[in-house]
């Protein structure tokens, strides 16, 4: 993987300020992942978002809700670094995702010119296509015991550019929530990072920090801060130290 570049993501599920951005910059954090599956963004946030992400130098990438064209080529429209679809199962869902995602010849995605070209002047559409098919990732998330199943051929396909695991949705289909038999969700990450590495494609985990350091010999994509997170546990900071002073006064 020599000269990929390297994510530190914050995953959004509710913070749709621009300055947000700013933020992440000034904190060195390059990616921020805007979730349209669970959180509350809408089409109009993740553009004004993607232009600010763009003039900064940081990433924005998003998960679809469902993976068709809807949602796939549009996000991609509004000028994100990368797309993701959630429970990728089968090489058909994954074949589906890279030709709304990609111009031809890879894909079959419709072109408009727009935030994806940062609103250059119209016309030069096979350098712009080539352009951005080689500059966006198309991703696949893996997340179901049938996703494990068919994950060679789902990495390998020509177009999927990365893999992102979601550990929770794999436990839970593997039965084993919570974190009840942590080995077992290590070693059928550890088969999805060997393919992503035989493949020479983008691994990444959205998970705890612990589980991140497992796999740190080859991961690209590490998504461990969530804005939910981040602010209620800095809350619980603050709360913690007014509860010392409090203490003072006694």
């Amino acid at each position: 993987m020599e000269n990929k570049k390297t994510y530190y993501g914050c995953f959004m599920k509710i913070v749709d300020n621009p300055a947000m951005v700013l933020l992440a910059k000034n904190a060195g954090i390059n990616l921020l992942f805007y979730d349209m599956e669970h959180g509350m963004f809408d089409f109009n946030e993740i553009h004004t978002m993607s232009l600010m992400a763009k003039s900064n130098n940081v990433d924005l990438f998003v998960r679809a809700p469902e993976c068709t064209k809807g949602y796939i080529s549009r996000i991609l429209d509004a000028g994100a670094s990368a797309v993701m679809v959630p429970m990728v199962e089968t090489v058909e869902q994954a074949k589906n995702l890279v030709k709304w995602s990609k111009y031809p010849p890879t894909g079959i995605r419709g072109y408009a010119g727009g935030a994806n070209t940062f609103y250059a002047p119209s016309g030069n559409h096979e350098e712009n296509m080539k352009i951005i098919n080689s500059n966006i990732l198309t991703i696949a998330q893996i997340e179901t015991c049938k996703g494990l199943e068919n994950a060679r051929e789902i990495i390998s396909l020509d177009g999927i550019d990365a893999i992102i695991v979601g550990p929770a949705d794999l436990s839970i289909s593997l039965g084993i929530p919570d974190n009840k038999d942590e080995q077992k969700i290590i070693q059928e990450i550890s088969k999805i990072q060997s393919l992503c590495m035989e493949y020479n494609k983008y691994f990444g985990i959205i998970g705890k920090i612990s589980l991140l350091e497992k796999f740190s010999n080859y991961i690209q994509i590490m998504v461990s801060a969530i804005d939910i997170n981040c602010i209620t546990e800095s809350l619980k900071n603050y709360k913690k130290e007014y509860e010392r002073i409090e203490r003072k006064k006694m």
